[in-house]
């Protein structure tokens, strides 16, 4: 090679320099400034490489079934892009973001057009169900909403969240004999169509939450309970059922009820000897074909597909004489 004198001056040792009064040698580096740019540039191709192959997980786990060997060992995210887009699955926008899941769930717009959005909940929701998804939705959405989609799976990551639970057999268990009827309703009623391919009625568990368990103690303390206790004094000291929908939030941890049980029945409350209002809350898990949100129908799909499995549960509640008193005074 020539040098141009012009762009390589030559130093005071006569040695030729790069434009910027960089040495064309690395004989004049100390150890320690050679070890720390090796090591950055190590450094950097490996998070860059780690990246690549989080975009390439997500992009195969859209794919799915669609997915051969080759994609698997040669695909670059690009081509598993094109792939994407060809077999129907959704348009990539722009590069995903947020943790290893792929999705910033701070964001409404996730860089993907909506069946791929789908496609990402679907795959934490099923097929790549684990621990690290488990404790990030956890911090994002609350104890609640992630205990009871841990429950729907054959095996549940964190088994503590019902660790205060009763597990019922079905619906025409004796522990909750003066439900039966109530409960063969509901049950019948939610479940009697499409999700009977996947499960017989008579075989959907329940878990009976006694009033000392966290989630039991959560749902007496949550105000839009309370405000509901509060609205309904007349109807719950007649005896009759009513009903509420804990609302959603723009933060996702302050809607933990909101999607853990979203519409439930409030039945049999009365007032003890001591003046405790003692009150159940009932629901059905399961995912309603009429709500068109994307994380709904992904639970939905994969409950169809058998990945999730439908229960009930029943919240015992206790509101304390105090408490009572204030919202009915």
């Amino acid at each position: 090679m020539v040098w141009n004198e012009k762009e390589h001056p030559r130093d005071d040792d006569g040695k030729f320099t790069f434009k910027n009064g960089g040495a064309t040698s690395t004989s004049h580096m100390s150890r320690e400034e050679m070890a720390n740019i090796l090591f950055s540039n190590t450094r950097k191709q490996k998070e860059e490489n780690e990246q690549i192959q989080r975009r390439k997980k997500e992009l195969l786990n859209i794919l799915g079934k669609k997915a051969t060997s080759a994609d698997i060992l040669y695909g670059t995210p690009k081509d598993l892009e094109k792939k994407i887009e060809e077999e129907g699955l959704g348009k990539i926008k722009g590069v995903l973001t947020g943790g290893a899941s792929g999705v910033d769930n701070k964001h409404e717009d996730y860089g993907l057009i909506d069946k791929t959005k789908q496609g990402i909940f679907e795959a934490g929701l099923g097929p790549v169900y684990n621990p690290f998804g488990y404790n990030k939705a956890k911090k994002d959405f609350g104890p609640d909403t992630v205990g009871m989609v841990d429950m729907a799976h054959k095996e549940m990551k964190n088994p503590d969240y019902i660790k205060d639970a009763i597990e019922l057999k079905n619906f025409d268990d004796p522990r909750v004999a003066s439900d039966k009827n109530y409960l063969a309703k509901k049950l019948f009623g939610q479940f009697n169509n499409e999700y009977t391919q996947v499960t017989n009625i008579e075989d959907i568990k329940g878990y009976f939450f006694k009033n000392n368990s966290e989630p039991s103690m959560r749902i007496s303390q949550d105000p839009d309970f309370l405000k509901t206790i509060k609205e309904n004094k007349e109807n719950i000291l007649n005896g009759k059922d009513i009903s509420m929908h804990f609302p959603r939030y723009e933060d996702n941890k302050k809607s933990n009820l909101h999607f853990a049980l979203g519409h439930v029945d409030i039945r049999n409350g009365y007032l003890d000897k001591e003046g405790n209002l003692r009150i159940k809350v009932y629901d059905t898990y399961e995912f309603n074909k009429e709500n068109k949100t994307l994380l709904n129908q992904a639970g939905r799909n994969q409950m169809l597909k058998g990945n999730l499995i439908p229960y009930f549960t029943i919240h015992d509640i206790i509101i304390p004489k105090d408490k009572v008193n204030e919202l009915w005074k």
